[in-house]
C-alpha cells in the first residue's frame, strides 16, 4: 500500500467517491436480472436510464455482437418486455449466452453475424474471445492488448434488411453493435430500415485494431445521412485523455 493513503485525505476521499459510485451504480439493479453481474458489464447503464427516461416504449431491441448475453441482461433489467434478438457467431459464446439468459423471456440468439451482403467467411478466433473478427487484426491489437489470432471459424453473414423483408425479424426501437470494425458492414446491410431504429449504442474505436476497420467519424458521419445525432457517451468514457474505443449512444432526430 502507498505511504501516501495515509497521510493525503484527497487520495482517501477520492478513492471513497469511486467506491460511492460503484455501490450507487451497481443499487440501481437491485432486484433486476443484471443485479448479479460485475461493474465490468454495466458500461451501457447511463445510457440505458437517458433512453427509458426518453421513451419507455421500447418493444424490440438487436444486440449484435452479444457475446455471452451481458448486454442483452443489462438490457432486460430496463425493458423487461422487450423483446430481444441477439446475434453472436461463436460456439462457445452462444453457449454461455444460452446458459446466462435461459430465465428470461422474449430472448432469442441467431448464430449469424450481420452485415452487407447475405454470405459465408471466415471469422479470427482470437485469444481474448471478445476481440475476434472477420477482419484481420492490426499489429496494434497485439501491442497494445497482447491478443493474438488463435483460429477461425466459419460463419454466415446476412443483412437485416433481408431478414426483416422475409419476416424473420421485425424492425427494433434499439440496435447495439459490438463487433470489432465491423459496425459500418452492418449498419449498411440495415438498409432503409435505419430510418425506423430510435436510438443505436455503438462501440467505435480511434484507432484502428482492424484492417479495414471504420473510425468514429466515418461511422458518426454515416448516421447523420440516416439523421443520427450522436447523443451520450458511455460512463467508462476518459476524461483528459487519449481515446482508444468508447460506447457512444446516437439518437435519430
Amino acid at each position: 500500500m502507498r505511504l501516501s493513503l495515509f497521510y493525503d485525505p484527497f487520495i482517501i476521499i477520492d478513492r471513497l467517491a469511486i467506491a460511492i459510485n460503484r455501490r450507487k451504480r451497481k443499487n440501481k439493479l437491485n432486484g433486476t436480472p443484471a443485479a448479479k453481474l460485475k461493474l465490468g458489464y454495466l458500461d451501457s447503464l447511463e445510457l440505458f436510464e437517458i433512453i427509458k427516461n426518453e421513451n419507455n416504449k421500447i418493444q424490440t431491441i438487436f444486440d449484435v455482437g452479444a457475446n455471452i448475453g451481458t448486454w442483452t441482461i443489462l438490457a432486460k433489467s430496463f425493458f423487461p418486455d422487450a423483446a430481444i434478438y441477439a446475434f453472436e457467431p461463436l460456439n462457445k459464446h452462444v453457449q454461455k449466452f444460452n446458459d446466462l439468459t435461459k430465465e428470461l423471456q422474449n430472448v432469442t440468439i441467431h448464430q449469424y453475424c450481420l452485415g452487407n451482403e447475405n454470405t459465408s467467411t471466415t471469422i479470427n478466433v482470437s485469444s481474448f474471445s471478445d476481440s475476434s473478427s472477420i477482419l484481420d487484426a492490426t499489429p496494434l491489437e497485439f501491442e497494445l492488448f497482447g491478443i493474438k489470432k488463435e483460429s477461425e471459424e466459419e460463419v454466415q453473414v446476412k443483412r437485416t434488411d433481408f431478414l426483416i423483408d422475409g419476416n424473420v425479424l421485425p424492425v427494433p426501437d434499439i440496435i447495439k453493435m459490438d463487433i470489432q470494425g465491423f459496425e459500418l458492414e452492418a449498419l449498411k446491410g440495415t438498409g432503409k430500415y435505419l430510418n425506423d431504429v430510435s436510438y443505436l449504442i455503438i462501440e467505435v474505436s480511434f484507432k484502428q485494431y482492424y484492417v479495414g476497420q471504420p473510425l468514429f467519424l466515418e461511422i458518426a458521419n454515416y448516421l447523420a445521412t440516416y439523421n443520427f445525432n450522436i447523443h451520450a457517451f458511455g460512463q467508462s468514457t476518459p476524461v483528459g485523455q487519449e481515446l482508444w474505443q468508447i460506447d457512444v449512444l446516437f439518437k435519430r432526430i
